[in-house]
């Protein structure tokens, strides 16, 4: 088996966390080594990180040695273990019999967990850390599984750079029914710089799999007092509301409210599955929940919105993520303004494929007349489309924007069928000609109560055929971000033999 130390050397260095193990590598760094499932005495968890905040700044490293098979060897907390005090790094695979997830996070996920923490005896939380401690105290866990803790398994109030990856909540582990946890991960107000799972790239080990929390399974805070909101946090690559095995086989372990809740700013979420939530996918809201970003996330199968921004959250970034067959909206902003809701394939939602202000489609009105400037993206105007009609691999989509002087971004997409209420959704986002993103300015020096409307004909490219009983849906995004709700579909005239023999 490949030495802990050389494991995490490689691990940290792959996520750039050299510097984490930095201080674990000198020379008063304390190894603790887990030997047996006790509660207490020597050689249980509780002995290893007493030992470990004893040794102060130095660091530990906590590696488990129980048995001589993976178990999996079930650790039941009688009470809760001492708060983390200083950098200290647990090495779940560092046990006989374990090995990490091999395979990328579509395709299943193979790996072995060995050790489950278990706080099954009402116990409130897993790990946890102190918001009295020093912002640059940093911890990693991975290749642990955590069960049935009150308030959460990963409990974070202090500290920044922590690295979370590789663990499990939920469903089974190596036959052990895990109970729910109240939320799996905490990041409180004023963490900052942790990244929860890992580059989908390179780092297949990485991938968390949380499943089944009572509330959320992440919960990004807000500001408290004088500490700011959470913020800067990464959270790539993991499976949330679900298990997937090495077969590929998918069980729902649906979050009893939203997959992950997001109060805090400057966060990062790519690559992640979230699926099954007892309310939204993705939950934006308050005025500290701004300039967030959401990048190429699957959001399926929520019993509410795909994505829910309300109570003015604001200035975020919702960019080329699927959402799909959510009970609600595909994306819903009850209140804030500059949202950016562009280039999403979004389908199959039980509303509107994207929703602002109130329920259901919101006319086109006077947008220099907006008198609330929370209203949900300043209720931005969506075009009118008066054609669309090309070949199976080019087109063009002509229609006009009525709003206030400035320059917008047109998006256009494909979808089939229509939305019952006739406006979007749109399943497919469609490139543009010199993949360009079309922009129309509405000029200034002639308006009608403070607006002007601008006609619009873009050209249009397809990667391939798409068929018959299409129609086409676009959005308008102002200068500040403020993303529109989809226009009225239009039936694409497909005419490819016209195309064919004269041309366009």
């Amino acid at each position: 088996m490949t030495s802990i130390a050389s494991r995490l050397s490689r691990y940290f260095a792959a996520l750039l966390f050299s510097s984490l193990f930095a201080s674990a590598a000198s020379a008063t760094v304390t190894f603790q080594t887990v030997t047996n499932t006790n509660d207490t005495g020597s050689g249980s968890l509780r002995a290893a990180v007493t030992a470990a905040n004893a040794n102060g700044a130095d660091g530990a490293i906590i590696s488990f040695d129980i048995g001589s098979s993976c178990g999996p060897h079930v650790i039941h907390l009688a009470t809760e273990l001492p708060d983390l005090k200083y950098e200290i790094h647990f090495e779940g695979y560092g046990q006989t019999g374990s090995s990490p997830n091999s395979l990328y996070i579509y395709n299943g996920n193979d790996a072995k967990i060995c050790i489950i923490l278990a706080g099954d005896n009402g116990v409130a939380d897993g790990f946890g850390i102190a918001s009295s401690v020093a912002d640059s105290m940093t911890m990693s866990v991975q290749g642990i599984a955590f069960s049935g803790f009150t308030h959460a398994a990963l409990n974070i109030r202090g500290g920044s750079g922590h690295l979370i990856a590789g663990i499990r909540t939920g469903g089974t582990v190596g036959g052990f029914a895990m109970d729910p946890n109240g939320y799996d991960v905490i990041l409180a107000a004023g963490v900052h710089g942790v990244t929860i799972g890992g580059d989908p790239q390179n780092a297949y080990d990485s991938y968390n799999q949380f499943g089944g929390a009572v509330n959320n399974a992440i919960y990004i805070a807000s500001a408290s007092g004088a500490t700011l909101a959470a913020h800067q946090n990464n959270i790539n690559s993991n499976n949330i509301g679900f298990a997937v095995d090495a077969n590929h086989n998918v069980t729902a372990l649906p979050t009893g409210g939203a997959g992950v809740a997001v109060g805090g700013y400057k966060n990062y979420f790519f690559v992640d599955n979230i699926w099954y939530a007892g309310a939204s996918g993705v939950h934006f809201s308050n005025s500290d929940s701004h300039d967030n970003n959401l990048n190429l996330v699957d959001i399926r199968y929520a019993a509410d919105n795909g994505l829910l921004i309300d109570d003015d959250a604001h200035d975020n970034v919702v960019y080329g993520n699927d959402m799909y067959d959510n009970g609600g909206a595909g994306v819903r902003v009850v209140s804030g303004v500059n949202n950016s809701l562009q280039g999403n394939n979004i389908s199959a939602n039980g509303k509107l494929g994207i929703d602002l202000a109130g329920a259901g489609v919101t006319p086109d009105d006077n947008d220099s007349q907006v008198v609330d400037p929370n209203l949900a993206n300043r209720a931005q105007n969506f075009p009118v489309l008066t054609s669309a009609k090309g070949s199976d691999y080019k087109g063009t989509v002509k229609g006009s924007l009525t709003s206030t002087p400035g320059k917008y971004q047109i998006d256009i997409y494909l979808t089939n069928p229509c939305d019952a209420s006739g406006y979007g959704q749109g399943f497919n986002a469609v490139s543009y000609v010199n993949n360009t993103t079309p922009v129309v300015t509405i000029p200034g020096n002639i308006t009608v109560q403070g607006q002007n409307t601008v006609d619009f004909t873009i050209p249009v490219t397809f990667s391939g055929s798409f068929g018959t009983d299409v129609s086409v849906t676009v959005t308008a995004t102002d200068a500040s971000g403020n993303t529109s709700e989809f226009s009225a579909c239009v039936p694409y005239e497909n005419d490819t033999i016209f195309a064919d023999r004269f041309g366009d």
